[in-house]
């Protein structure tokens, strides 16, 4: 079962979201990115596992516990069709009890958000890392102390991770991954540009080349991308992680039910599946998740 929340927009706004746009100025005179009204629902299950995590392991870490966004984005968003404001995912980490926060983007945008958070009073806990996270990858573990217990935010607007940037970003941490896989506007919506000679981006994106078996399957974009996403998931567990499979939200927009992206979260500990499913219960329309698997079999990380 999957997790479905849609909304209705021009399709030319969808595809608007992965291209560059002008900066909007936010109320408090600096830039802001434009977005639109899934954000809302992206920010409430973030802030809703960011709760349920940091106070349901906070005392067995001693509080040692850490939060990495790896695109951090300017700290503020707009939408577009209304003009309301919301606050990015630096400030809804920073409403949890993390001992550090390490964020991290390309110089122009962290540049905005250093100073949307020159006055924050955890100011002393924060540190910003200006470049593409490929690029600082090591400088971000050297930041995030390695006894901590971290989550890492992994949302970007494409393609832009590399698999061996996760891998190592991982690598000899605890550590857990709560991440946006962009199958619509990443993979689905560019899969004949990638099959025709735009091949890097997806490559480094899974870590290998595989995916033009997908692709060589046949069937529609839709079934191809889906095969590509099952193989990146596929590429987390070799690194010895789990995701819920039937608690992976699935964000759709427009009339024509286009998929945006899906939000997963991926864990080593069976703790991370159960926070997981707490922080997904309840949906933000406040419809309780119905486990709706054959035999009233609870389903387990993939």
């Amino acid at each position: 079962m999957i997790v479905s929340l849609q909304y209705r927009s021009s399709r030319s706004e969808i595809l608007n979201v992965a291209q560059l746009e002008p900066p909007t100025i936010a109320q408090d005179g600096l830039p802001a990115r434009q977005t639109g009204p899934w954000v809302h629902d992206k920010k409430y299950y973030l802030g809703r596992y960011l709760e349920i995590f940091t106070k349901g392991v906070r005392r067995k870490w001693q509080g040692k516990l850490s939060y990495i966004d790896l695109f951090s984005g300017p700290g503020r968003s707009v939408i577009r069709s209304t003009g309301e404001e919301v606050d990015g995912s630096p400030f809804v980490a920073l409403n949890c009890d993390f001992a550090r926060y390490v964020f991290v983007d390309v110089p122009e945008v962290l540049s905005t958000l250093r100073a949307r958070l020159r006055s924050h009073p955890k100011s002393s806990q924060i540190s910003l890392i200006e470049g593409d996270c490929n690029a600082v990858i090591d400088e971000v573990r050297a930041t995030s102390p390695a006894d901590h217990l971290t989550l890492a935010f992994i949302d970007p607007t494409g393609l832009q991770i590399h698999f061996s940037t996760v891998e190592r970003l991982v690598h000899s941490r605890k550590m857990d991954l709560l991440m946006t896989i962009q199958l619509g506007m990443g993979i689905r919506m560019n899969l004949r540009s990638y099959s025709q000679g735009e091949r890097a981006a997806l490559t480094a994106y899974l870590g290998n080349d595989d995916w033009r078996k997908d692709i060589g399957a046949g069937g529609s974009p839709s079934q191809a991308a889906r095969r590509i996403q099952e193989r990146y998931l596929h590429q987390l567990k070799k690194l010895g992680y789990g995701t819920v499979q039937d608690r992976e939200i699935d964000i759709r927009s427009d009339q024509n039910n286009l998929l945006l992206y899906f939000m997963v979260l991926a864990s080593r500990h069976p703790l991370g599946e159960q926070f997981w499913r707490k922080a997904t219960q309840i949906q933000p329309s406040g419809q309780r998740f119905l486990n709706l698997l054959p035999g009233g079999v609870k389903p387990t990380c993939r």
